[in-house]
């Protein structure tokens, strides 16, 4: 972004407006951002995977504008966008402004006008994001663990008896699927239900 001093006042209204069904230059300039220059947060949502490419809120857009999970779920889109940065060095947040631009210019190759505003798009977004671990546990893509529930002991001196094992026969189950021709002729249909009977029904 040319101007990146928006960024956190854009974030905050959107965790405080309702959600669009598309986020808009309109809809910028209903929670107040008018500015020409305030439209490249539309294209920076997009990348961040807060928006489709239509403008359509994405299921993280609803995680942003949820106070308990922002922070960590901007850390996670951060570190899918930025990932090529990551990959030079897993705490690439934390590193120093030299250590940053230095990565950011061997991954683009830009000048070194573009690298200082990639750095800092990339430093703002760093400051309003969390990246403690703690995201794994609010993320909307975890996975719900089983719960076991450990029962108490029974009281009842019947069921503390041990259970003799119990042996069962195994019991097969066919099902047989038939097709028949098509035909007009039922002496057909007779003679296949006759050798059912014969070789396949038992009582």
């Amino acid at each position: 972004m040319m101007s990146n001093n928006k960024i956190s006042s854009i974030l905050d209204n959107i965790k405080s407006a309702a959600k669009p069904p598309k986020f808009t230059h309109e809809f910028l300039k209903k929670i107040g951002f008018s500015s020409t220059n305030d439209r490249a947060i539309i294209p920076l949502l997009k990348r961040l995977g807060f928006l489709t490419e239509d403008g359509t809120p994405t299921t993280f857009y609803d995680e942003l504008r949820d106070a308990t999970q922002h922070q960590f779920i901007l850390a996670d889109r951060i570190k899918v966008l930025y990932q090529e940065l990551f990959q030079i060095n897993t705490n690439i947040h934390s590193a120093n402004e030299a250590e940053v631009k230095g990565a950011i210019s061997r991954v683009t190759g830009k000048d070194e006008t573009t690298v200082g505003r990639y750095f800092n798009t990339f430093k703002t977004l760093v400051g309003l994001a969390r990246f403690d671990g703690s995201s794994s546990t609010t993320s909307s893509e975890l996975q719900q663990k089983p719960q076991v529930v450990q029962s108490e002991p029974s009281t009842n001196p019947e069921e503390q008896k041990p259970q003799k094992n119990i042996k069962s026969n195994p019991q097969f189950h066919y099902n047989i699927q038939i097709h028949l021709p098509a035909t007009t002729d039922i002496s057909v249909y007779n003679a296949i239900f006759k050798s059912l009977k014969e070789n396949l029904l038992y009582e």
